[in-house]
């Protein structure tokens, strides 16, 4: 089991965008020191919501602060950008980083971050297959040449060559059962966020992804399978509270960025109207038990457990800079994480290998 921390780098009322960043980077080089595998960086345009618009720039800071730590995008927005200036510091941070960067790619969805990027949220999709398909030739061949509807290339070769032969691994964003399924079945590797999804339904698709993926001879061992949620650790009830509380305005932040039935493609629009709806219902006390894994170390523990037998997640990614939420407090959560959480599971995989290592001898 691998373990990382998501950074969302929202802007609470008050406070500088000047300082999220500053603390933020702060807060990585303490991941690294304490032993977490990743750090994943989100991608958000033109709101307080999220203020990083440029996940692969702050990547190179993060390189140079961090020793161990893998610096992955979750995710990188590619319908809004050009393919080839993507491809260029994708391999740059790779460099710099020696190797440490995995890359998540989704299609977005806010129709403000479209618009004020000047490019038609109807394209969003056609885009997003013709920017994959332009990164990943440009990463891994020397010289090529591509002919799409929004993209047209001959005989290039960008710079510099990554420093990973073919370029960072790349992970799609995936929510839905028909994507679950069609990426299994292509040996694509995912990366998911679901917050209030019923385990039930998440089981679903992971079972739609393993058995896609079993079904045409790709070995799913070798892949990381990464699950998102925001995590409080700790023991006192009072921190407990203002954790949940940090997280449902987290949640209700999130109604206001959703696109309306209006501006949403026609093909989503339930989606996001359903989506909308139950953000308006939402409870403190659902947000609680449902909203991500709040709890004692223990707790944490095992509902890190259950996740590992229901879903075979095997690289768990922790929300532990819940947004609004007060930043010592998120810092003890993440500590205490660290030196409670991750050595349980470390223990355990140590355990593992001796009692393998007996076999083999044996």
């Amino acid at each position: 089991m691998k373990f990382g921390i998501m950074n969302l780098f929202p802007v609470a009322d008050g406070a500088s965008d000047h300082a999220v960043l500053r603390d933020t980077l702060d807060e990585i080089q303490l991941a690294d020191e304490l032993g977490f595998d990743s750090v994943w960086l989100a991608e958000h345009h033109f709101s307080k919501y999220g203020i990083l618009g440029s996940p692969l720039n702050f990547g190179m800071a993060v390189a140079e602060r961090t020793k161990k730590i893998t610096i992955g995008t979750a995710v990188l927005v590619i319908p809004l950008h050009d393919p080839m200036r993507l491809a260029e510091d994708i391999a740059a941070l790779d460099v710099l980083s020696q190797g440490r960067v995995t890359i998540g790619v989704g299609r977005g969805y806010n129709p403000r971050e479209f618009e004020g990027m000047r490019v038609p949220l109807a394209e969003s999709k056609g885009r997003y297959a013709e920017t994959l398909e332009v990164v990943r030739l440009a990463l891994s061949q020397e010289e090529f040449s591509f002919h799409g509807e929004f993209f047209h290339y001959d005989n290039v070769t960008t710079y510099p060559r990554p420093f990973t032969p073919g370029g960072p691994r790349i992970l799609q964003g995936t929510v839905s059962p028909e994507s679950f399924s069609e990426r299994g079945a292509i040996g694509e590797a995912i990366i998911t966020s679901p917050n209030f999804t019923p385990l039930g339904m998440m089981k679903k698709n992971f079972d739609l992804y393993r058995s896609a993926m079993e079904s045409n001879g790709h070995d799913i061992s070798g892949y990381d399978l990464p699950f998102m949620q925001q995590v409080w650790c700790g023991d006192d009830k009072a921190g407990l509270t203002q954790a949940a509380e940090a997280a449902l305005n987290y949640y209700k932040s999130v109604g206001k960025v959703i696109p309306g039935s209006e501006q949403a493609l026609e093909q989503e629009r339930a989606y996001y109207e359903a989506v909308a709806k139950n953000i308006d219902l939402l409870t403190l006390e659902q947000t609680l038990t449902h909203g991500g894994n709040f709890g004692s170390a223990q707790q944490v523990i095992e509902t890190i457990e259950m996740l590992r037998e229901q879903l075979g997640i095997n690289h768990y990614i922790g929300w532990l800079r819940i947004p609004s939420l007060d930043r010592t407090a998120a810092l003890r959560s993440m500590e205490k994480f660290a030196t409670e959480v991750i050595p349980h599971f470390r223990a355990q995989a140590q355990q593992r290998d001796g009692a393998l290592d007996k076999a083999v001898v044996g």
